[in-house]
């Protein structure tokens, strides 16, 4: 068995959607942030480097898991599939490699004492085939208006930057961290100063909007929101010139 030691895993793999996507694959996943060693920028990316590019073969990762080779392997294609890790074949294994790692990120508290910013949880979809009692209206009720409630104290307290960014990870359901062209991105939303609470809203709908041609297709960079949303920015701006040509002027 390994020597055991300490190494941050960021929060924002405490999400529905990271659960959904990583599922049985989480110990693979975690193996692989542990064996991180350096970290590399490639195409406004951050990789985390496995071994420092060693090439590893499936049976040591399933050894130090206590796991099969076959689950082990079909846990590393779950990861891969879903975008968290690249691999590159090498004669004696595969060369590792982990999207957007903030492992040796050194900005992991925040500042002036105040805790790190954390997603709020969506309630879980119920199966359509249970049976909901009125005590289950009531806590999903309850569980609502906690959530707004939360959702309101983040509005308040988070800056507009922390919540596009935290809006931004949380939709796109893989990765922990920016490139540092979404950051620019993100300065440049702000700087426009548009209201974050359209901004957000806008992130939701360009999401749910978005038809990815394959299952390899996604939304990769935030430079794509920052266009979509200052085109509905400026169309909201506009004057509704349909409107004004349906005036009967005469009979005023």
């Amino acid at each position: 068995m390994p020597d055991s030691f300490f190494f941050p895993v960021y929060s924002g793999l405490i999400s529905p959607e990271h659960r959904e996507s990583i599922g049985p694959a989480l110990w693979e996943f975690l193996w692989l942030i542990s064996k991180t060693t350096k970290e590399i920028v490639d195409e406004d990316e951050t990789w985390g480097i496995v071994l420092g590019g060693k090439p590893i073969k499936i049976c040591e990762i399933s050894t130090d898991l206590g796991g099969s080779e076959r689950t082990a392997k079909r846990n590393i294609a779950r990861l891969k599939e879903f975008g968290y890790i690249e691999t590159k074949r090498a004669p004696y294994g595969e060369i590792y490699r982990v999207r957007n790692s903030k492992k040796f990120n050194k900005k992991r508290s925040a500042k002036n004492g105040t805790s790190e910013q954390r997603d709020v949880p969506h309630l879980s979809k119920r199966s359509a085939k249970s049976v909901i009692s009125n005590k289950d209206i009531k806590d999903i009720k309850r569980k609502k208006e906690g959530e707004r409630h939360m959702n309101d104290l983040q509005i308040e307290n988070s800056s507009p930057k922390e919540l596009i960014k935290n809006k931004y990870l949380k939709r796109r359901a893989y990765g922990f961290d920016l490139s540092p062209g979404d950051e620019q991105a993100i300065d440049r939303l702000v700087e426009d100063a548009l209201p974050v609470e359209k901004v957000l809203e806008w992130i939701d709908e360009i999401f749910d909007e978005y038809k990815p041609k394959h299952r390899m297709d996604r939304i990769k960079h935030f430079k794509y929101l920052e266009v979509t949303i200052l085109d509905k920015w400026v169309k909201e701006q506009q004057p509704d010139k349909r409107q004004r040509k349906d005036i009967d002027w005469e009979n005023l």
